[in-house]
């Protein structure tokens, strides 16, 4: 797609869809999901860059989202069962795949921590 359908494409298709689910899991701090929402200021200037640097920095390994899971499991629940594949069905995506660390995944939204 050129910029402009990718563009009406996010606002028609997918702002829609990822407003529900978020506002259906945490209405009170979702109630106002914008493309600001996971775009950041690459929203406000045009750009749409991802990842969202501002956005929080994910882990790199498997044990490290094992912490995380067991510290926000709700989030890491619904971003893993309802975000991750619905955003890689919506932008006709692989789903990441950790043996070839291809497809789309966390890490097409957060930073991703460095490996040490």
């Amino acid at each position: 797609m050129k910029k402009d359908e990718r563009i009406e494409y996010m606002k028609t298709i997918v702002l829609p869809k990822m407003k529900a689910e978020f506002s259906e899991f945490d209405p009170k701090r979702y109630k106002d999901v914008t493309c600001a929402t996971c775009h950041g200021a690459g929203a406000k200037d045009g750009t749409f860059k991802m990842p969202n640097p501002k956005l929080p920095k994910l882990p790199a390994d498997e044990a490290g989202f094992k912490k995380l899971a067991e510290k926000k499991p709700d989030v890491v629940k619904f971003m893993s069962t309802k975000v991750a594949p619905d955003m890689t069905q919506l932008l006709g995506a692989q789903p990441f795949d950790m043996a070839t660390h291809t497809g789309f995944g966390c890490g097409g939204c957060h930073p991703m921590a460095e490996k040490k």
